[in-house]
């Protein structure tokens, strides 16, 4: 690798697709869970593009309306029922999640992309996201929601925004990868300390290693 904290384009696609082939006949845990699923989806003419995607189903509630939300923009937060007879809410419905990972060669590291609907195939407002089981909201501490992004107090980037897949062209919801390279680096910088050596750049298995440690801080903040 370059560098602890970040991936080339071209270690990105063999770590996807090391991934996708390791994890798709895997015993099921909870790491599995995360990383069932993906497949390798390649750009039909433009090389350096492909990405991993997969779709899945959250769990969210009807949709929302203004008198649901706090001053804030926030939505209110639901009662916990504590009786299994009681939690089938007719209010809950499920949606189709549509999640895919693609190569920042800005950044050089990996983003997250999303597209959340509802059983009519209607996009879900960002204030109607919240409400649903894809983000942490205990990882969101002190975020304004607007209707296009998820902004931190003091922050250059929004911590969610929307944009056009860069892929696909097609616009989603991406969590912005300005923090990325830090926090990887910093989790793998530990691993190097303790191994005593710096990874080999041609290693597959350090690639792999490296962007399982990107889905792991990665569901810091989403539910995958």
């Amino acid at each position: 690798m370059a560098s602890p904290s970040t991936l080339t384009c071209h270690q990105f696609e063999h770590a996807c697709k090391a991934l996708v082939a390791k994890h798709a006949h895997s015993a099921s845990s909870s790491l599995n869970t995360v990383l069932k699923g993906w497949s390798w989806t390649e750009h039909p003419t433009v090389p350096g593009l492909g990405y991993l995607s997969r779709t899945s189903l959250i769990q969210g509630l009807a949709r929302i309306s203004d008198s649901d939300l706090l001053e804030d923009g926030i939505p209110e937060p639901e009662e916990v029922v504590e009786d299994p007879a009681l939690a089938h809410d007719t209010s809950a419905e499920y949606l189709t999640c549509g999640q895919s990972v693609t190569f920042s060669p800005t950044f050089q590291v990996p983003v997250f992309y999303f597209t959340v609907h509802d059983r009519n195939g209607s996009p879900l407002m960002l204030k109607e996201i919240m409400k649903t089981s894809l983000l942490r909201r205990h990882a969101l501490p002190e975020t304004q929601v607007t209707s296009f992004a998820l902004k931190q107090p003091n922050s250059q980037f929004p911590l969610l925004s929307q944009g056009d897949h860069p892929t696909t062209g097609t616009p989603a919801w991406f969590i912005h990868p300005c923090g990325t390279a830090c926090a990887i680096g910093e989790l793998i910088g530990e691993k190097i300390t303790e191994a005593g050596a710096m990874p080999d750049p041609v290693d597959y298995d350090e690639w792999l290693n490296w962007l399982e440690t990107w889905f792991m801080v990665l569901g810091n903040i989403v539910e995958l």
